[in-house]
């Protein structure tokens, strides 16, 4: 799979090469983000050196819940969202930026045919 940019556009052409995949595809990618985010997200897209660090830093529980809840979005298909809100200004780069993650999934199985339905949002917004 080939980079693509870090923003919301780049997310969502990421989620569409990986949603062309088969489900046993999807499984093993879901799995490898699920345990290493940062390695995917530096694998499979363009960072700045600062994002790299960025992340580089999270906490393990902030890391893990968001490696779940990407793979969750790459497994199931369900909308990965990217909002950057970064302000074009100097002051900008002198804080730290502030990730919220708003996650929402939903599984229903037919009991007659073993077909599961997965629906949801997996919001991440970048804040300063």
């Amino acid at each position: 799979m080939k980079k693509m940019p870090f923003t919301p556009e780049g997310v969502q052409a990421k989620q569409k090469e990986v949603n062309a995949l088969s489900i046993e595809e999807r499984l093993k990618i879901s799995e490898y983000v699920a345990n290493n985010p940062v390695e995917f997200i530096s694998e499979n897209f363009e960072l700045s050196d600062e994002q790299q660090s960025y992340l580089k830093e999270l906490e393990i529980v902030d890391l893990r819940i968001t490696g779940f809840s990407l793979a969750s979005g790459f497994l199931g298909q369900i909308p990965i969202e990217m909002q950057d809100t970064t302000p074009p200004s100097a002051f900008a780069s002198r804080g730290k930026k502030k990730k919220e993650l708003s996650t929402s999934v939903s599984t229903s199985t037919n009991p007659q045919t073993g077909s599961t339905t997965v629906t949801g949002t997996v919001i991440v917004k970048w804040t300063w």
